[in-house]
């Protein structure tokens, strides 16, 4: 049974889980960064001297914290979050709840079709976003987006 519905002037619209695993990238990205800084700042109070050592340590500690608590708070709930779309013949619209964004079909500069995760990710110049589907879904909405995105847009199966 399929879950998309078709409005009068022809759009697709539908809800699907977001991916569990897609959220744990996130939470590796957080992760990457807040290090990352912290590393810097490490490196830096080393050129300083030691008394700013403690201090930076402590305020590393601190910002690790909370943003593993803010990933703990969010992998509690990751996988029974949803996404909703809607699908024209030009973009893809995702439906947020303060915000949607469009994406054109037209600017898409490559494609990763996960099969085995029911998602298509579409790359444009200087934005990325996820399409999930249900599996009873997946290839018409795969058909679809590929079929209007340019032809010189590298389309990768994951």
């Amino acid at each position: 049974m399929s879950l998309i519905t078709r409005d009068d002037q022809g759009a697709y619209h539908w809800t699907a889980k977001i991916d569990a695993g897609y959220e744990q990238k996130t939470f590796r990205i957080v992760f990457g960064v807040v290090g990352g800084i912290c590393a810097l700042f490490i490196i830096m109070s080393l050129t300083m001297g030691g008394d700013m050592m403690l201090p930076v340590l402590l305020s590393c500690a601190g910002a690790l914290a909370v943003a593993g608590g803010v990933c703990w708070l969010f992998k509690r709930n990751a996988g029974n979050r949803n996404q909703s779309y809607i699908m024209t013949d030009s973009h893809i619209m995702f439906c947020m709840p303060r915000a949607n964004n469009a994406f054109a079909f037209s600017s898409t500069r490559k494609a990763m079709v996960y099969t085995s995760r029911n998602m298509i990710e579409l790359y444009q110049p200087m934005a990325s976003g996820p399409i999930f589907v249900a599996h009873e879904d997946f290839g018409f909405v795969r058909d679809y987006i590929l079929q209007r995105i340019p032809a010189d847009a590298r389309i990768e199966y994951v």
